[in-house]
């Protein structure tokens, strides 16, 4: 692959949704990044590279490519892993969108509950994996997608696979706030490693909105609960954060949908909940780092 591009960026979950969005607006500035679609399929991710390269007018793939994973089968995350550093060593953003919400509980081949492992432990693992290759190409960053709804609930370390008590709003909830404590604890290791003067590698949340016919609101759903944003709201501010030079110095924050930084709630900065959840998570993905 040509050196040319100054970004080559990696978006999980980009075969759709925002994720797509954001795949497109980036690709569609061809002389300054390069983009690696993820999705859970071959099939599925070339059928969006093709899309994308018909909507931009991209000459053959050009600045566009893709890898496939399952993120709810750990092995393939690591094969995942693997691929990048190979394919695509110039990798300097890392954006962890991928996430769902299934209609039920369901489990993964590593014994998981399925969001707790597709929003955030493949999220984890992709971190502490790609960190060197990001670090190698500084300036780089880590974008985590959050939620407004990662305030919603605690998480509870006694019932972390739902096994006692499963409701999927709150489960959500929970790996959002996952995500948000997984992008602070990066932050603050990070600083750790560097110091605050020179940031090699950024740590930053971003609030990309979602669509939601009901409000949501801690527990359940309720007509009178606020209006959440929605998809497409956020993706200026995702681009705003990949692209601008001024953003490579700001690191540990949380952005809502129309770039204003605010704060994350009060178990999201915790820094106790932060190693307690890194520990927790990183003895789960043990083989593979």
């Amino acid at each position: 692959m040509p050196h040319a591009w100054r970004r080559t960026i990696l978006i999980t979950g980009s075969t759709d949704g925002p994720g797509k969005q954001a795949a497109l607006e980036l690709a569609s500035h061809y002389d300054a990044n390069f983009v690696i679609v993820h999705g859970k399929t071959k099939e599925k991710c070339q059928e969006t590279v093709d899309y994308i390269v018909a909507e931009c007018k991209i000459e053959g793939k050009g600045n566009i490519d893709f890898v496939a994973a399952d993120f709810s089968d750990l092995k393939q995350v690591s094969r995942m892993c693997e691929e990048v550093t190979i394919r695509f060593p110039e990798l300097n953003v890392l954006v962890c969108n991928a996430s769902m919400l299934p209609s039920r509980k369901a489990t993964t081949k590593d014994g998981h509950e399925v969001m707790f492992q597709v929003n955030h432990l493949a999220h984890f693992l992709l971190c502490n994996r790609l960190l060197q290759t990001l670090d190698n190409n500084e300036p780089s960053k880590i974008i985590m997608v959050g939620s407004v709804l990662h305030s919603f609930n605690s998480l509870d370390f006694e019932d972390m696979m739902c096994e006692k008590v499963y409701e999927k709003y709150m489960q959500f909830s929970r790996t959002m706030l996952m995500n948000h404590l997984t992008a602070f604890h990066l932050h603050s290791m990070l600083v750790h490693r560097y110091g605050c003067l020179h940031f090699r590698v950024t740590s930053n949340v971003v609030e990309l909105g979602q669509k939601t016919e009901r409000k949501h609101r801690p527990g359940g759903l309720s007509a009178s609960a606020p209006a959440l944003p929605t998809v497409g709201s956020g993706i200026a501010t995702l681009l705003q954060l990949i692209e601008s030079p001024g953003m490579e110095k700001i690191s540990g924050k949380y952005f809502d949908c129309h770039g204003k930084q605010i704060r994350s709630s009060s178990d999201a900065t915790d820094e106790r909940l932060q190693n307690r959840l890194w520990e927790f998570s990183g003895k789960l993905c043990k083989e593979f780092l």
